[in-house]
């Protein structure tokens, strides 16, 4: 829902006309009109003056429009999707659901020891994040290498053809944060 119906709405349930409200408010009838048919946004000060003209307050008339709280997604720990098993060694999982509606893909790769991921070179303009969560990894990146350790982060343009190695005799755990999505 947005602002103007929302207006709309109040309107019609308090039983005023577009031409009432606009004598309540000094906000012309065409504005006013043009503002629930979304056409318009109106300003803050027009919001304020329909808000006394229905017997709200600013903060009552825009309760209930700001959907961010609707795009909160929880996963469980069991719910984790498998992205791809790139070899039987290394296990990338998706840690959100419709990854493809975000903004930010993350991702938990897990490394066997002596392993490593394929290759890969992403969209210009992708970057990547990661967090060493368990072990030691090495970052092949471009023609540079990056070792990263426990806890340690890197963050880089994955346009530039980049891969993960576990090196390791023990297992290693990567937090890794793509951002356009892709995956």
């Amino acid at each position: 829902m947005h602002l103007g119906n929302r207006i709309r709405d109040l309107r019609k349930e308090k039983k005023i006309t577009l031409v009432e409200l606009s004598q309540m408010t000094g906000v012309a009838q065409a504005t006013l009109s043009r503002i629930e048919t979304g056409v318009m946004k109106g300003t803050v000060d027009s919001h304020l003056e329909i808000a006394k003209a229905l017997g709200m307050t600013l903060a009552d008339l825009y309760a209930g429009l700001d959907e961010r709280g609707e795009k909160i997604a929880h996963q469980e720990a069991g719910g984790r999707l498998p992205v791809s098993l790139r070899t039987n060694k290394v296990r990338c999982e998706l840690l959100t659901q419709e990854a493809m509606k975000k903004k930010i893909t993350p991702l938990l790769f897990t490394l066997d020891p002596k392993s490593e991921t394929e290759s890969e070179k992403l969209p210009w303009g992708t970057e990547k994040f990661f967090w060493v969560v368990e072990g030691e990894i090495t970052v092949k990146l471009d023609r540079k290498e990056v070792v990263l350790k426990e806890d340690e982060t890197l963050y880089f343009e994955a346009s530039l053809p980049h891969l993960i190695q576990n090196r390791g005799p023990k297992k290693a755990r990567l937090f890794c944060a793509v951002s356009p999505t892709a995956i």
